[in-house]
């Protein structure tokens, strides 16, 4: 059996000790493994489901899955038309796509900054 499923379960533990000694997190891509269905539904098994399942829709829909091992994730992107795109198992604290970004965040300080001026005017007038 040429399965990958032990070398990738060392993979995880080696990362994940990584992650919680220096903070460093680490991504495999299983969509560029030579994984068999049987392998990935394996795979998905053995690290099953944690707390937290997030779904992005954003340019298709993107499911972000905590496995019950914390800090170790399942992603899955979907293409609009459903197809999976890409699937990754990210070992990290908080997955990178959910993360805001600094961008976004700046377009929020200048959207609740011309809210409050509104509200500010809004009250002068009364």
């Amino acid at each position: 059996n040429n399965s990958l499923l032990p070398v990738i379960k060392s993979e995880l533990l080696q990362h994940l000790k990584q992650l919680a000694e220096h903070d460093q997190p680490h991504v495999i891509d299983l969509t560029s493994l030579p994984l068999c269905a049987n392998d990935k539904q394996s795979l998905e098994t053995f690290l099953g489901r944690g707390e937290v399942a997030i779904t992005l829709s954003a340019l298709g829909e993107s499911q972000i899955i905590e496995t019950r091992y914390s800090g170790i994730w399942w992603i899955k992107h979907f293409a609009s038309e459903g197809q999976l795109l890409s699937e990754f198992i990210e070992i990290t604290r908080i997955p990178e796509i959910i993360q805001s970004q600094a961008e976004d965040i700046h377009q929020a300080i200048t959207a609740l900054t011309e809210t409050q001026t509104e509200a500010d005017i809004e009250k002068q007038d009364q």
